[in-house]
């Protein structure tokens, strides 16, 4: 058939139904169909598969542990600059477990209890857990600076307790196996009837600082009184009945909020318990996480875009910012603006009972100042940042490092002989990365149950976009041209006779026959010629 005996007309109408009814589908129908479908997968009702996982995490998340070593302390005894060594790492299986869980239909909310527990890896690490390291004395140095700092009466008493309970008293540093402690516990002699002695065993019980070993001994370890143990009773929303609210902490031990920091605002629980995020989020959202380690709530800021095993993420990253001059944020503060912790730390001393300094490792993004104050730091990105790999439609962190240094606040203590000389510094102590990555296996969900349903999506946005456009505007210029387009038809000229007179005798009419009329019979279709004949005379 002849294109121009086509409907173009029809063609062109259906072109752009294609169109149209490809655009509802990408636009409409398959985001409102995916996000259904992504609603029920992640939401925390029982029988969900991302119910199971955040009950038990399937996999362990790798926990790695580097101390500093200090290799002068009598020099520092005497005021001088500390050095440091950072080694490790010790490497353990971190698992996450949540039991005795309990759901609340008519407040969406979900309880629990937590339970975290360390598997030393030695196949793994860096060190065997037995080597002997030089550290601030995490106890003596913890209660004198503390004391000295908040409770100055009370020196006079504490200070004879410590000479009591840690009997030679001869340096601000103790020389310790490593596993010991990390996990297996430093013993402390409590059974001296002085009521100095016992006041102070007393208050580093009811602070969490020790734990009972037996009716004379405690125990001290920076990680050993929370192996295998209970880790909290949780409230958090299920997301059913608002999306946005998947996961985040409604309570803690019963307490709807902190009472910790000097302002409400900085005792709000803020997030998530950083296992599980909301979906549909976007790059203006914070992944927001509290943690109970350090009684507060850290927002991760998105970065750039990412890729994780050949999938497009986007790169968020957490920055501790700079209290002095955030006034949202000077309940965090001892005294703002002018007392507050150096740019990129946090004073942990509210929430842990000593004078702890929270930073990333090495004061990696911090004040400059903090690692001109001790040699042997070496910040660096890649390996002191805090970042995560996250894809927003699905809420799912793929890749993930969470970095942060405990340091002490180091000072001199007045009046004392042994301790009056130390310098006033920030001292690391230790630092600990907890971090996942998911293998092929769980990426593989991921690219299947999302990433081939967008590709998917786009391939008929595309197709319908690009027929419906080219076909539509194809079809109306065939058909405006057929309509304007005429019929070439040539025209007949009738013939006259030629009447004129020719020379001689002879007259011939010619008679010149039209070129388009056939010819009847051979030799018609020439002119005939007519002979004239003389007249006769007439006959009266």
């Amino acid at each position: 058939m002849d294109l121009k005996d086509k409907n173009w007309k029809k063609i062109g109408l259906i072109c752009v139904a294609v169109l149209v009814c490809g655009l509802v589908f990408s636009y409409g129908i398959f985001p409102a169909i995916l996000r259904f479908m992504i609603k029920q997968n992640v939401l925390l009702k029982p029988g969900t598969q991302i119910r199971d996982m955040f009950e038990k995490i399937p996999f362990p998340l790798d926990f790695k542990l580097h101390l500093f070593n200090v290799t002068n302390p009598d020099e520092v005894m005497r005021g001088g600059k500390p050095h440091v060594n950072d080694i490790g790492p010790l490497y353990f299986e971190e698992w996450k477990e949540k039991y005795d869980t309990v759901d609340n239909v008519e407040e969406d909310t979900l309880t629990f209890t937590l339970r975290n527990t360390w598997i030393f890896r030695p196949d793994l690490s860096a060190l065997t857990g037995e080597e002997i390291i030089t550290v601030p004395h995490p106890l003596i140095m913890g209660v004198l600076l503390t004391v000295q700092r908040d409770r100055e009466a009370m020196m006079p008493l504490v200070k004879k307790g410590v000479n009591i309970l840690f009997d030679p008293l001869e340096s601000a540093f103790l020389k310790v196996r490593i596993m010991d402690l990390l996990f297996d516990g430093i013993y402390v002699d409590c059974s001296s009837h002085d009521f100095s002695a016992k006041a102070l065993c007393s208050g580093m019980d009811s602070e969490g600082a020790v734990s009972p070993y037996n009716e004379t001994h405690y125990k001290f370890s920076f990680f050993g009184m929370r192996n295998h143990t209970e880790a909290g009773r949780w409230v958090v929303y299920r997301g059913v009945k608002n999306i946005r609210d998947l996961g985040r902490v409604v309570s803690y031990n019963e307490e709807t909020e902190m009472d910790i920091w000097d302002g409400d605002e900085c005792n709000q629980y803020i997030g998530t318990d950083s296992t599980i995020f909301p979906p549909f989020l976007t790059t203006a959202d914070r992944l927001w996480a509290w943690s109970p380690e350090i009684c507060r709530s850290l927002g991760a800021h998105y970065v750039h875009k990412s890729k994780y095993a050949g999938l497009p993420m986007s790169y968020f990253e957490l920055d501790f910012g700079d209290l002095k001059n955030e006034p949202h944020n000077h309940c965090f503060c001892r005294d703002p603006p002018d007392d507050c912790p150096p740019k990129g730390t946090m004073d942990l001393s509210p929430c842990l009972g000593g004078p702890i300094i929270g930073s990333k490792p090495h004061f990696y993004g911090a004040d400059p100042k903090l690692v001109e104050d001790v040699a042997g730091l070496a910040p660096n990105k890649e390996a002191h940042d805090v970042y995560i790999h996250f894809e927003l439609f699905t809420g799912s962190p793929v890749s993930a490092a969470k970095r942060l240094q405990f340091s002490m606040e180091l000072g001199p203590i007045r009046d004392h002989e042994l301790f009056d000389k130390l310098p006033e510094v920030i001292l690391p102590m230790f630092w600990a990365e907890e971090g996942a990555s998911l293998n092929k296996t769980w990426t593989n969900q991921l690219k299947y149950q999302l990433f081939l349903g967008l590709k998917f999506n786009a391939v008929v946005k595309w197709l319908t976009i690009l027929i419906g456009t080219a076909g539509a505007i194809g079809s109306a210029f065939m058909y405006f041209r057929k309509d304007a387009k005429t019929t070439d038809v040539a025209p007949v000229e009738a013939s006259t006779p030629d009447t004129s007179p020719s020379s001689g005798k002879q007259q011939v009419v010619n008679v010149a026959l039209g070129k388009n009329l056939p010819p009847v019979i051979d030799g018609l279709d020439k002119p005939p010629k007519l002979t004239a004949v003389e007249p006769r005379p007439e006959r009266y």
